[in-house]
């Protein structure tokens, strides 16, 4: 048995035997200490199959001995392999879990990776992820590509790429005599092409996250605006890559020059695939065109479930391409949604609230953080929580709930049962009201799996609101706040 592997360290600490028993009288004249498993270390010799095997482990490219010893030798030759094995030679031959993560822990030492299940698939995402990451474009071997993620692909089920390099852009002829030529540099034509990902994507049919960023790290004083953009022609390859993927769960773009017309083109080719369940485009450049082409997506989607899109440059008009598509029935089951850093005006405010009103059952988690809510937006904000009953988790950070909206929020909040979890942190709100907020949190808690009935905290009407009260609060009745019902009038 590999006492290192499968007895963990913190399992051999919490049962090893104290310091004072060992010293103790009765312990102290013991021979045979059975719970030390290093006891023989230094004092007997190695048997003559450690040998034998410390020279196989040295000739792994001429003889491959695993399939013809015993599996304890074979434990032994895990521990003495070199980590610097060829892929080519380790990756068909070698499953041995501890080998790979001794073989990550060596090749990449200042990344520190916790709970991973599969550490051979991790060890060869980074090293395909370290290889686009650092290959030079301008001498980019396609083929060299193609044979590392041909090898790698039946392990890979993520693919993570926190830069790539630009190709070097071409610098303007120098004039030669009575020639008259443009030799601005900022009219030579600009060329943003990255490496091609179709080859290597194509490859990796396993693949069910992919997350990229078109930029570089640590440029330092050598900073240029190119270094983040990328082309028509960079997205258009990203696509035809993505065809042949039936297991993408998970597509991020961060910090990139993502703007709408590449958005759409990407949600063009994602939209067939049923397998998408989260979309992540925080920290990028979509505007409103690209918001109604995501919200397009959201409605024809029956799988997608996380929508991730901070800091973003929508305004109004992406705002309600959003709202319509969470209101069509049927449209993608959202769980959660990221809107936080994009300022919001009143009409986003109104229209958004709408939306999350008449769509009583998602998403489960809205997370509007930093968006400039404060006044009446921040007091609209605050009543959808009256009306939507799905939500369980809304982070208003950043927020200026103070005043009229303050007395909203813990009003709405008496009014539903279901939300669990709300983020309050510098919303300008005193300590009385976040005390109040905590225990009808904590009421909400010990109700869950129990009926909630009609209740003088939780009144009928909460729980079965005429369609009438929905109707009224609508995007072209601004003056409208959920949760303060109109009076009723008695029927003759």
């Amino acid at each position: 048995m590999k006492i290192p592997y499968l007895v963990s360290q913190n399992t051999r600490e919490a049962y090893a035997t104290s310091h004072e028993m060992k010293t103790s009288i009765a312990e102290a004249k013991r021979k045979i200490v059975a719970e030390d498993f290093e006891w023989d270390d230094g004092l007997t010799p190695a048997p003559l199959s450690y040998f034998a095997a410390l020279s196989l482990s040295r000739a792994f490219h001429i003889i491959n001995p695993l399939n013809k010893i015993l599996q304890k030798d074979v434990d032994i030759l895990m521990d003495l392999y070199p980590a610097d094995i060829p892929l080519k030679c380790s990756v068909p031959l070698i499953q041995d879990e501890q080998y790979w993560k001794r073989s990550y822990a060596t090749k990449f030492p200042s990344r520190k990776e916790l709970n991973v299940p599969f550490w051979k698939g991790k060890f060869l995402s980074a090293c395909l992820q370290d290889y686009l990451e650092n290959v030079n474009p301008d001498v980019f071997i396609e083929e060299d590509a193609v044979e590392l993620a041909t090898l790698v692909s039946p392990y890979i089920y993520e693919l993570g790429l926190n830069q790539l390099r630009m190709v070097r852009q071409p610098t303007p002829p120098v004039p030669f005599g009575n020639i008259v030529e443009d030799t601005c540099p900022y009219s030579v034509p600009k060329l943003f092409d990255h490496v091609p990902l179709e080859p290597v994507l194509v490859k990796l049919y396993n693949l069910q996250e992919i997350s990229l960023v078109f930029g570089l790290n640590n440029i330092e004083d050598d900073y240029l605006p190119r270094y983040f953009e990328f082309s028509m022609g960079d997205c258009e390859s990203l696509c035809r890559g993505l065809e042949d993927l039936r297991h993408l769960k998970l597509f991020r773009i961060n910090r990139s020059n993502l703007d709408c017309s590449k958005v759409k083109l990407i949600l063009q080719n994602l939209v067939k695939k049923e397998s998408i369940e989260e979309l992540d485009f925080n920290h990028c450049k979509i505007g409103d065109y690209g918001m109604k082409a995501l919200g397009g997506f959201i409605y024809i989607h029956k799988n997608l479930k996380r929508v991730r899109i901070a800091n973003n440059r929508f305004k109004e008009v992406g705002v309600q391409g959003i709202a319509y598509a969470l209101q069509m029935k049927p449209a993608a089951p959202i769980e959660l949604l990221d809107f936080s850093l994009n300022p919001m005006s009143l009409e986003c405010a109104t229209i958004f609230a709408a939306a999350f009103v008449r769509c009583k059952e998602k998403p489960q988690t809205l997370i509007i953080n930093s968006c400039g809510f404060k006044g009446e937006s921040a007091e609209k904000i605050a009543g959808l929580i009256s009306l939507n009953r799905g939500l369980t988790r809304l982070d208003l950070a950043a927020n200026d709930l103070s005043g009229e909206a303050e007395r909203t929020l813990v009003k709405a909040v008496e009014q539903n049962r279901n939300i669990l979890r709300i983020d309050l942190r510098r919303t300008h709100i005193s300590e009385e009201t976040q005390c109040k907020i905590d225990k009808l949190l904590e009421r909400n808690k010990n109700l869950i799996g129990q009926d909630r009935e009609p209740s003088d905290e939780i009144p009928p009407l909460y729980l079965n609101e005429p369609e009438y009260l929905i109707w009224e609060y609508n995007p072209n009745n601004p003056d409208y706040i959920p949760g303060r019902y109109p009076e009723r009038v008695p029927e003759v």
